[in-house]
């Protein structure tokens, strides 16, 4: 699982890191793969240098090649990782054993503290958006590895049909879709939105109102009581 953490952005490592990478094949590639997580975030595939990257890492351009092959490849790696992470913290989230408005509202909040405590995925898929999605459909392993989590929803809803706890048919995929809007937009357009309307929507008042607000329309979707 790939962790990273913003801070690093523009700052390199410590020498003891380097030396640890040098004797470490493990290591080298996986801090080769942090240090382009951050670069790809910050700057998309065509402003990513990769002389920053193997700088970060702490190694040379000839590692990168080794372990990657090419910038191509070493960035369809990144968005592999990154949403490997998400996709298995989904999993984890065990909702098959939850009554279904409460594995509905489990998921509801875990995108939401997921996109609010990572802005490297947002920065990511909106890079990633800007290409046309170019890289993301080469990826065989993207695509299978998000197919159990649709069906984890459809169970969910099938479940909450049966037990009436649910009195509207929703599309998994269009109610998915829905939680990452409701739990993502606000984030994408905070400057934005903030300055149009006069108010901060990075404040914590705000952020508790808006999930609250998030859960009502969630419920109210699939025909479930509100909070």
């Amino acid at each position: 699982m790939l962790t990273v953490k913003r801070a690093t952005i523009g700052g390199g490592v410590d020498q003891g890191t380097r030396n640890v990478r040098r004797r470490d094949p493990v290591a080298t590639r996986a801090g080769l793969l942090e240090a382009a997580t951050l670069e790809f975030a910050r700057y998309g595939f065509d402003g990513a240098r990769v002389d920053r990257i193997v700088r970060s890492a702490g190694c040379n351009t000839r590692m990168l090649y080794h372990y990657f092959d090419n910038k191509e490849k070493l960035y369809l790696q990144v968005l592999e990782a990154t949403y490997h992470d998400i996709r298995e913290k989904e999993q984890q989230l065990d909702l098959a054993t939850l009554a279904p408005r409460d594995a509905l509202l489990r998921l509801t909040r875990f995108t939401w503290d997921h996109f609010r405590a990572n802005q490297i995925f947002i920065d990511l898929t909106r890079n990633e958006n800007l290409t046309g999605g170019q890289f993301i459909r080469q990826s065989a392993a993207i695509a299978e590895m998000s197919s159990p989590l649709i069906s984890m929803i459809e169970d969910t809803i099938g479940r909450g049909l049966i037990l009436a706890d649910f009195r509207h048919e929703v599309d998994p995929l269009q109610l998915y879709v829905s939680i990452v809007a409701l739990s993502s937009h606000h984030l994408s357009n905070a400057h934005t939105l903030s300055a149009v309307f006069k108010t901060d929507l990075t404040a914590p008042d705000w952020l508790e109102a808006r999930y609250a607000h998030v859960e009502t329309l969630v419920l109210r979707m699939v025909g479930a009581q509100d909070p």
